[in-house]
């Protein structure tokens, strides 16, 4: 039985993802590197929009092209992120068992299913969306009643602001846990081949539990590496941007704003890849706690190996 198949707490679990990503660097962060590229690309275009063929094309038509770049780039930027998540769950699945995997690989064994991982993406985004909406309204409008209908009792007042604060946090709560149940639904898509609405329900089932919790800190920690290191690779802008403002001049503009888009670039391709390879590996740990996959890995190797050997031991026929 693999050695890496076996339950591994929060702490375990980051440590393989920081083993993973230092031993294959390269692998994992020329997968990643696609979104961040379709977001550098569009903010290029932008600029030459904004400077070059706007002037050139009028007010209406100018705007009219900005929301279409919007739109475009909306699509692309999906795209491009489910492409490169699902890239990088195959990655892990690979280089976590001890097998060789390459960039080429695995966008190619990803590409079939693509749009099936953006639905995922789509899906998950709305429903989180609305149950965020929930819990703001769930704040709000009580307030908003509270102050057009005036306070007639300002205990009754005092118990409804308490009871609309506990209600709020309550439902922020469950908005979070609701959008974590389903972060495995990716590794699902990618490693079971199952259907959109299949792998939605199988991520809640093997969240169940610790996992939601689990899955809440990896993304938290993750959240802040990724900020950590935006914000270190943003600091020569702020230097830039402080001695342009000192000395008043307009020089550094254009250097400022190359930098803040390389250091965008540099920081989504180096972080990216952080929070999928954790996501990954907890589905790898959540399956072995709830169903024992290391076992099934185990009787499958064991069967492989047999049917190899009695393969090779059959006797040859002559004649």
């Amino acid at each position: 039985m693999d050695s890496t198949l076996r339950p591994m707490s929060t702490s375990q679990v980051l440590d393989r993802t920081f083993h993973l990503y230092r031993n294959h660097f390269l692998l994992f962060a020329g997968i990643s590197a696609l979104p961040p590229a379709v977001l550098l690309l569009a903010q290029a275009g932008f600029v030459l929009l904004t400077f070059i063929a706007a002037p050139k094309l009028g007010f209406f038509l100018a705007e009219a092209a900005f929301v279409l770049g919007i739109i475009a780039l909306v699509v692309a930027y999906l795209a491009a992120l489910a492409f490169a998540t699902g890239a990088t769950v195959h990655a892990v699945s690979r280089v976590h068992l001890g097998q060789a995997a390459t960039i080429h690989e695995s966008y190619r064994v990803i590409r079939p299913q693509l749009w099936r991982i953006v639905r995922i993406v789509v899906t998950v985004a709305v429903r989180f969306t609305g149950a965020s909406a929930a819990a703001v309204a769930v704040g709000v409008i009580p307030v908003f009643m509270m102050t057009k209908f005036g306070r007639t009792d300002p205990l009754i007042a005092w118990v409804g602001g308490v009871l609309t604060v506990v209600a709020f946090i309550v439902c922020v709560i469950w908005a979070i846990r609701f959008y974590c149940s389903y972060q495995l639904a990716v590794p699902v898509c990618v490693l079971e081949k199952r259907s959109a609405v299949d792998c939605l329900k199988r991520s809640r089932f093997l969240s169940k539990g610790k996992g939601v919790q689990r899955i809440l800190l990896v993304l938290f920690l993750s959240g802040v590496l990724t900020y950590v290191l935006s914000l270190a690779l943003s600091l020569p802008v702020i230097i830039l941007t402080t001695v342009s403002a000192a000395d008043k001049t307009a020089g550094l503009a254009m250097p400022i704003a190359i930098w803040q888009y390389l250091g965008g670039f540099f920081a989504g391709t180096i972080a990216g890849p952080i929070v999928t390879i954790a996501i990954a590996l907890l589905y790898y740990d959540e399956r072995v706690r709830k169903e024992a996959f290391d076992l099934q890995l185990m009787m499958e190797a064991m069967g492989q190996q047999a049917s190899q050997a009695a393969a090779a031991a059959a006797p040859t026929v002559l004649g």
